[in-house]
């Protein structure tokens, strides 16, 4: 679509006058002068902007195309001039998606392109959950005298989809166990790795682990011990309930999602270290979801979980879950009370072992993650909290609700909770490094 600038509207106003006042006068001198803005006028009018529709190509690539919500993303998108003439002033916008927020470069660029020539630029997005298509490269060319534009949209090669969720179907269900025994130590002494001490031969022990050292000097029979390794259980609870499904601003992630990512890193580092887990989703409808466990409240109302274990199985399992969890929140959505009554706490302790440590992602946004905890604890579970701060400091609402967080936070740790307050502007791998050293289950592996 070509557009005439009226930047020159004034060079003709300039010419009329002075070419009246020369007749006017009787001056040949101004009406000579006045044909100076009519020749600029002129060259505008011979000038126009290229068009550029088959001459420049662009392809995009997006690292990686298939992420989860919260992921930071880079997209890369390479314009390329096919023709045989140079393009002086060229300006792009890649089509991003307007659900997603752009963290980190621009979008945008101003180019000029010789002929082959080739460039890229280059910049970060936050994903959200759900699939996003990105729209054609809108490209605007200008003329030398900049008195037209031409405007076209073109569609880029590569990479048009972002996909920001699970795919259980990626890992093949397996009923096969780790058969590894874990990776917490216990105060036993049996077959391990550590050393755990020494006690007298009995008739049976294998000779690999006789004492043959102190055998030679004393002639003594004595067996060596491991200190025996178990593995932890750990129940990871995310909290989609409607109340979490905010953001603290339009593009930025929501609470849920940002506990759905945090635990899908939680889950992978615990199983990757011989742990069994299991995990459990607040706010879904166990019969939405495809599983076959469900612990279901005295109200009726069934939740969806998965019982700590360590197979793949299990991990195909935890990822349909987290994709169900994170598919109760679209962008925009706005805060509401959630409903309490179908949530019972005593009915998910019924399920859980003695031996289970929990540990529970939320964003805190009111009060019931308090009294579940609490809870927990009156029964004698270990519980540790990860809490992505999402309130917004910029609003007298958002302070307020700052306040009530911070209030939250102090009476859990008044608990003896161990809370990791997590600022999502931090790269997400600095909160993992530090729950390292602050989380019960992470903590002893």
């Amino acid at each position: 679509m070509f557009e005439r600038s009226q930047r020159w509207r004034v060079a003709i106003g300039c010419s009329l006058v002075l070419a009246a006042a020369g007749v006017w006068i009787g001056n040949p001198g101004l009406l000579i002068a006045a044909m100076a803005p009519i020749v600029f006028l002129a060259y505008s009018s011979l000038t126009s902007a290229p068009v550029v529709d088959s001459q420049i190509a662009f392809e995009r690539t997006v690292t990686p195309n298939r992420t989860y919500a919260g992921e930071i993303i880079t997209v890369k998108l390479t314009v390329s001039n096919h023709g045989d003439r140079p393009i002086p002033d060229l300006r792009i916008v890649d089509g991003v998606p307007d659900e997603l927020a752009v963290v980190d470069g621009s979008p945008r660029a101003g180019l000029t392109l010789r002929s082959n020539e080739q460039t890229t630029i280059e910049y970060g997005l936050r994903a959200r959950y759900g699939e996003f298509d990105f729209a054609p490269v809108t490209a605007r060319t200008h003329s030398v005298s900049a008195a037209s534009t031409y405007t076209t949209e073109i569609s880029a090669d590569g990479d048009t989809r972002l996909v920001a969720m699970f795919e259980p179907e990626s890992y093949p269900l397996s009923q096969q166990t780790s058969g590894i025994s874990g990776t917490l130590m216990t105060d036993r002494g049996s077959e391990g790795l550590e050393f755990y001490g020494v006690r007298p031969y009995q008739p049976g022990d294998p000779a690999s682990r006789i004492n043959w050292r102190q055998y030679a000097r004393d002639r003594v029979l004595s067996t060596v011990e491991y200190r025996q390794q178990e593995a932890t259980q750990v129940l990871v609870i995310v909290d989609a309930r409607p109340s979490s499904g905010v953001a603290s601003a339009e593009t930025a992630p929501t609470g849920t999602e940002l506990c759905v990512s945090l635990a899908n890193d939680l889950v992978s580092s615990l199983l990757e270290d011989r742990n069994n887990v299991g995990a459990l989703a607040l706010g879904v409808d166990g019969d939405t979801v495809d599983l076959d466990t469900k612990i279901t409240a005295e109200s009726g109302v069934s939740l969806p979980w998965v019982s700590p274990t360590n197979t793949r199985e299990a991990r195909t399992r935890i990822e349909l879950l987290l994709d169900a969890a994170a598919a109760t929140v679209r962008p925009g959505n706005h805060q509401t009370e959630s409903d309490h009554s179908s949530m019972d706490p005593e009915a998910i302790i019924r399920r859980l072992s003695r031996q289970t440590q929990v540990v529970f992602l939320t964003p805190l946004c009111d009060g019931f993650p308090v009294e579940m905890v609490e809870q927990f604890r009156a029964t004698g579970y270990t519980v540790s909290m990860y809490s992505p701060d999402i309130t917004k400091r910029s609003t007298p609402g958002g302070r307020v609700a700052s306040a009530q967080r911070s209030l939250r936070l102090t009476e859990l740790r008044r608990l003896g909770i161990s809370v990791v307050n997590w600022d999502p502007e931090e790269p997400l791998a600095m909160a993992l490094d530090r729950t390292q050293t602050t989380s019960p289950a992470l903590s002893q592996q």
